[in-house]
């Protein structure tokens, strides 16, 4: 039992406990961390209501986690307390001040929806049902009572219902709505050429002069700040795997257990829960509601309309894929008797009523071990790297403690000797984008003194030492090396410059009543026709398209310019404005446009909502 406590939890600690949460600073736990509770310091307040130290490191180890999960292959080392702090800490005091406000209007979460939303998390679970046993195990490794964290999802649930309450209320009036689609659906038709610049390019010459006075004029910009490179061992899970041996009979035992564990048949399951009230009501509604799936009405969607599980019911029902064993008993019996899609009568349990679908039966397959064995052979190569981990620290604290150099170390150890590209104070790439390793590389013992870090710990189970490699001082780069890209330079403003005139002369002759076409022939340039452009689409670059839709339509025809991102000149003439037609669209395409302008709407109004309700709290940092 306490094992799988503790499998629980690891699995809690790498993401958030509460999924069906919106606002993402709810509660997580790094091992590593206890920073003694949630009545530490405090970090703000917010109308004198204290916001602890606690509360903004598990935000900034939850964000991390959200950023490594969203972003594939990042580095968590390079996501460092003080790169995290500030913004987590805005949102803490945004949330602050949303459940004051939210409480302030009278809003407050009730026992039911708090118990639905704990007992609906797989992180409680055991055996397929709520442990409170694991519960208080799970959120006591977190920091949190019972008490403590009741009020942390409270206040979570209460930020989402105002939140949810403002959004709702989102509405666009019939000739707001109008007016919408006329400028979403309004066409353009306009021509324009291109001036390429790198034709203006062409026969430019700097003359030797310029080039030093340039550099002596803008000499600041060649400037190079202090600068370092380090040597470093890391130290890893992964590091360590090469060194764990895996045997054949490792891996059959492994997948014995597992084909032993496992049961070949798997419910696909949904349910409708009704709480049991004293009048009996719930009965005659599980009555109502057969009554109208045996008419054909859907399963999901009276599960939205009617039941009472907070966790489900926005699923059409839906509880996942069980095993035998793994539902009380009375379920599993109603279960056996269903074929798939059907729905079995009202079920008692847990101090409600349950309806229950069984969505499909599968009869798996026992698996095959040789489609198996790689999945096996690393999963135990990783357990067993883990294990090696700690040994392997103490043996590099030793090694490297008053050393030369890593490389005996490295090597003794069986490790790679990584260098980093130089870098300056405001860190590099890779380990040198760590702010704590930043801060060792330039401090007073490896900067100065020369000696090997400490072993740092820069996440869980990430360990590194370094070293000064190379010392390179400030300096001002010299002329030779940066000619050419002063060079460059001049050219580039050069080539703007006739670029730019030769614009000129374009626009007036269009102005004078000449076209596109003609001018782009005489002068050699390229040039297209857009005929009914929208707003959205057109065979064009966006900030072209963004110009010619930012022209009024009261003067045409209208000449404008643009500067594309690679500096080359485009010069467009809008010659006609289709107003927006809103017949020819469905009213299925109609509603989603309407909702999509609500949200637009509201979604500004919130934040000028929230900014003014920031802007009158009294916040102490």
């Amino acid at each position: 039992m306490l094992q799988d406590m503790r499998d629980k939890v690891r699995g809690v600690t790498a993401g958030i406990l509460v999924a069906i949460l919106i606002v993402p600073l709810a509660f997580v736990g790094i091992e590593s961390f206890f920073m003694g509770g949630p009545d530490a310091d405090q970090a703000a307040t917010v109308n004198g209501e204290k916001i602890t130290r606690f509360e903004l490191e598990q935000g900034i180890a939850l964000r991390r986690q959200q950023i490594v999960s969203q972003f594939e292959g990042i580095d968590p080392a390079l996501l460092g307390d003080d790169q995290l702090r500030e913004p987590v800490l805005d949102a803490l005091v945004r949330e602050a001040v949303l459940h004051q406000e939210a409480r302030r209007q009278g809003m407050a979460v009730s026992d039911e929806t708090f118990r639905d939303v704990v007992i609906s998390q797989e992180a409680f679970k055991q055996d397929g049902r709520f442990s409170p046993e694991l519960y208080e195990y799970a959120i006591g490794r977190l920091g949190y009572t019972p008490k403590t964290y009741r009020e942390r999802v409270e206040q979570e649930l209460l930020v989402n219902q105002f939140m949810g309450g403002v959004f709702a209320s989102a509405f666009t009036s019939p000739l707001e709505f109008e007016q919408f689609l006329k400028l979403s659906l309004e066409e353009r038709d306009f021509h324009y050429l291109t001036l390429p610049l790198d034709r203006f390019r062409e026969g430019i010459e700097i003359p030797e002069e310029a080039v030093a006075r340039y550099y002596e004029e803008q000499g600041e910009s060649f400037d190079e700040p202090e600068k370092v490179s380090i040597e470093y061992i890391a130290l890893n899970p992964d590091s360590m795997i090469d060194k764990v041996e895996v045997s054949e009979e490792q891996i059959r035992a492994q997948f014995d257990a597992e084909v032993g564990a496992g049961d070949s048949l798997r419910w696909q399951v949904a349910h409708i829960q009704l709480e049991e009230k004293a009048d009996g009501s719930h009965q005659a509604l599980a009555a109502e509601i057969q009554s109208r799936l045996a008419e054909g009405e859907d399963f999901g969607e009276l599960a939205r309309e009617f039941s009472q599980d907070a966790g489900s019911a926005q699923q059409g029902g839906d509880l996942g894929t069980f095993t035998p064993g793994t539902l009380p008993e009375n379920f599993e019996a109603a279960l056996a008797t269903l074929e798939a899609g059907q729905v079995s009568d009202p079920v008692p349990g847990d101090g409600a009523l349950h309806l229950i679908k069984l969505v499909s039966r599968t009869e798996g397959e026992k698996p095959d071990f040789a489609a198996q064995r790689e999945r096996i052979r690393a999963e135990l190569a990783a357990a067993g790297a883990a294990d090696l981990l700690p040994r392997y620290v103490e043996e590099l604290k030793e090694k490297t403690y008053n050393v030369d150099s890593l490389d005996v170390a490295a090597e003794e150890l069986g490790l790679e000797l990584g260098v980093t590209e130089p870098f300056d104070r405001s860190g590099g790439s890779g380990i040198a984008a760590n702010p704590k390793v930043v801060e060792v590389a330039f401090g007073e013992d490896v900067l100065e003194h020369g000696f090997a870090s400490e072993v740092m710990e820069l996440q869980d189970q990430q360990y590194l030492v370094v070293k000064l490699k190379e010392h390179l001082p400030a300096h001002r780069k010299p002329l030779a090396e940066v000619r050419d890209r002063i060079v460059a330079t001049l050219k580039d403003a050069r080539a703007a410059e006739l670029a730019d005139g030769e614009v000129a002369e374009i626009q007036a002759a269009l102005r004078g009543g000449a076209t596109v076409e003609s001018l782009a022939v005489d002068r050699d340039l390229p040039w297209q026709v857009v005929l009914k452009a929208t707003r959205f689409e057109a065979p064009v670059a966006a900030q072209v398209l963004g110009a010619v839709f930012a022209e009024p339509d009261s003067a045409l025809p209208a000449v404008g310019r643009v500067v594309a991102d690679s500096g080359d000149r485009v010069v467009y003439v809008l010659s006609r404005v289709h107003d927006g037609d809103g017949k020819g669209i469905g009213e299925e395409e109609r509603r989603s446009l309407r909702r999509s302008l609500e949200q637009m709407q509201v979604s500004r109004e919130w934040r000028a909502y929230e900014d003014s309700l920031l802007a009158a709290a009294e916040i102490a940092r």
